[in-house]
């Protein structure tokens, strides 16, 4: 059956096009968005030598285009062009999906298949996602690197205040170290002058503070 739309004039659309190309649309979404048809859209791309370029190794086969948008009964939420319930990697790997993971890094978000609801418990092994990013394909993900254990070290109470809930230790560098009373293990009034305590040392905005702090003796 001949496509029904009809035909538009699309130089004055031109430079339009060829964006739309380079971000992957479809014959069939450029035509859509300009009310024409998608041979149309065809024939003027070879005509104007607007090709598509081959895609690097590193680029989503496909880009699903989407909006942050609070629905009416939703709530907040990634809504997705409708055109995308034809691509077949979508029908293959995302249709009957009905919960994710959401994985927030600095350049991208990365929504997963959550395993946990799939039918058999796992997602078999593929890898497939969906990622909203700056236009730059999915950053391969980092090795896990072990982290070890904060060193506790060990220094004596200089003075603590129960009604302020604050205080400082003294390391054995002879170096003042500020104190919570939310970051003490146990009865914070505990903390009396010159008594023995062990802690990590963290670091806040503020500078050195000391964290997981428990009396000795």
């Amino acid at each position: 059956m001949a496509d029904s739309r009809k035909r538009i004039a699309l130089k004055p659309h031109m430079d339009r096009i060829r964006e739309w190309v380079e971000a992957g649309k479809t014959d069939d979404w450029i035509a859509d968005a300009l009310g024409t048809s998608a041979s149309s859209v065809q024939s003027f791309r070879s005509r104007n030598d607007i090709y598509r370029r081959e895609r690097g190794p590193r680029e989503p086969e496909v880009l699903f285009e989407g909006v942050l948008d609070h629905g009416e009964n939703d709530g907040w939420g990634l809504w997705l062009d409708p055109a995308v319930a034809e691509d077949p990697i979508w029908k293959e790997h995302w249709a009957d999906v009905e919960a994710v993971v959401v994985k927030v890094a600095e350049d991208s978000i990365v929504l997963e298949p959550d395993a946990a609801e799939t039918p058999d418990g796992d997602s078999d092994g593929q890898a497939w996602t969906l990622v909203a990013t700056n236009g730059q394909a999915e950053p391969e993900p980092e090795e896990a690197v072990e982290t070890a254990a904060p060193k506790r070290e060990q220094g004596r109470v200089k003075w603590f205040d129960p009604e302020k809930g604050y205080g400082f230790l003294v390391r054995p560098t002879g170096d003042d170290l500020f104190v919570h009373h939310s970051e003490v293990e146990g009865d914070p009034s505990a903390l009396s002058p010159n008594g023995e305590v062990e802690y990590e040392v963290g670091r806040n905005d503020r500078g050195p503070n000391a964290r997981s702090v428990r009396t000795l003796g």
